[in-house]
């Protein structure tokens, strides 16, 4: 856990899950934060921080020796790097959505504080046109997860005690 403002959670190359303060400030319960981590999981499951890295890397390379890094080179190096990573990047994000809903499943934990997350995301924030967004569209994937529960009895991800130690740990 970084002890950031930012509302946000990544993997990253290596397999390290880092979950910013500002999430756990925001999550309005411990299943909220079990559903981002887990999907934080499934990209650490298939590699998704490394192969983007690489990926980033590669292309930027290729754009920038192709424009040079002259005047406005670097922002259209950044510019085409999103076009180019956006559709992969939703792809990527729905497979660890998917992930996640499978690992909650297997743990009786509901996906109802996923959807509750994503439903808040689509609420707050604008969505940017899908073209460009990195991820899928908040509605869509807070809808997903409501129905991605099956039968049977659900419990919560943690108890009361273990979720506000989670949520104290930055206080510290």
């Amino acid at each position: 856990v970084l002890d950031h403002p930012m509302v946000n959670a990544f993997a990253a190359p290596g397999g390290q899950i880092v979950i910013l303060r500002g999430l756990l400030d925001e999550a309005e319960s411990a299943d909220e934060v079990a559903g981002v981590l887990g999907h934080e999981m499934g990209h650490v499951e298939s590699r998704d921080p490394t192969r983007l890295a690489m990926r980033a890397t590669g292309s930027a390379g290729i754009i920038s020796i192709l424009l040079g890094d002259v005047g406005g080179g670097a922002l259209a190096v950044a510019l085409g790097q999103q076009v180019m990573q956006a559709t992969y990047t939703r792809a990527a994000e729905a497979e660890a959505d998917e992930f996640a809903f499978r690992m909650l499943g297997q743990a009786g934990v509901s996906t109802a504080g996923m959807a509750a997350f994503f439903d808040r995301i689509a609420k707050d924030a604008p969505e940017m046109p899908e073209y460009l967004s990195s991820h899928p569209s908040s509605t869509g994937r807070a809808d997903h997860a409501r129905n991605a529960n099956g039968t049977g009895t659900l419990t919560p991800a943690l108890s009361d005690d273990d979720w506000a130690a989670l949520k104290a740990v930055c206080n510290r």
